[in-house]
């Protein structure tokens, strides 16, 4: 036990030098890798949704090393969680401006300008972390470039990236449901049953899907399956919103 804990307290002594600065210079090796550490142990706190330690270890990488592309960009998603908009944007402005072409800079700054409004801008940046071959998941950033379009007005934008998300990941259950619902908004019944159809084979149902189903099929007039629907949500989801928006559909029809 008590080798143990001289273990620990000599290992605590030397992550502590690491994150000191001390007379290092900005720019230098040490600082470079005490910011790496800084920011290493602040994003775990920001996982763990503690701000109050995240904040004082991420503005400590951002300080150390400035040119960090990663700092500045989890300092945004820092700032955006504390709800400090414009502090946040500049950290995400300084992440992009270091490292343009990371597609994960481009996807986390994309979806932080939707969601300010700013949806054309949003939607080209997560197009663009889409389209670089070095991105793992180019689905999610379609999926998110869809929603940002859609948020914006622009449902045949939405339509464009969510179809670029199927083709990547075909059966992405998100895409498909969203996929599903968009043409539902559009009135094109047939090709929305077809999308919640495949939706359902690959995911499981919630709510919302057997809610979608249940107007869906009483835009075809198809009402055995629209009852069909119906009567799944009451029974497998009787407290649900939607459900509630049924029972009061039934009431008072039309």
């Amino acid at each position: 036990m008590r080798s143990t804990a001289v273990a620990f307290l000599v290992l605590s002594a030397a992550l502590a030098g690491c994150v000191s600065t001390g007379s290092t210079q900005l720019g230098s090796p040490d600082n470079e890798r005490a910011a790496e550490i800084n920011l290493q142990i602040g994003t775990d706190y920001l996982r763990k949704n503690n701000l109050n330690q995240a904040k004082e270890k991420i503005d400590k990488a951002v300080e150390q090393n400035p040119r960090n592309s990663q700092a500045q960009i989890t300092a945004g998603m820092l700032y955006e969680r504390l709800g400090e908009s414009d502090k946040a944007e500049s950290h995400f402005a300084k992440g992009l401006a270091l490292d343009p072409k990371n597609p994960e800079v481009q996807n986390n700054y994309g979806a932080f300008l939707c969601q300010r409004g700013k949806h054309s801008r949003g939607e080209k940046l997560m197009i663009e972390a889409a389209t670089n071959p070095l991105y793992r998941t180019p689905e999610v950033a379609y999926l998110n470039a869809a929603n940002c379009a859609r948020n914006g007005g622009d449902l045949k934008g939405a339509e464009t990236n969510l179809r670029k998300a199927l083709a990547v990941r075909p059966k992405f259950g998100e895409a498909l449901f969203q996929m599903a619902d968009l043409q539902y908004k559009q009135t094109d019944y047939l090709s929305a049953r077809g999308f919640l159809e495949r939706y359902i084979e690959v995911g499981r149902t919630s709510p919302a899907s057997l809610w979608l189903g249940v107007r869906i099929e009483r835009g075809l007039g198809n009402v055995a399956a629209a009852k069909n629907y119906a009567e799944r949500l009451k029974l497998e989801y009787p407290r649900a919103a939607q459900t509630k928006e049924l029972i009061e559909s039934e009431r008072n029809p039309g």
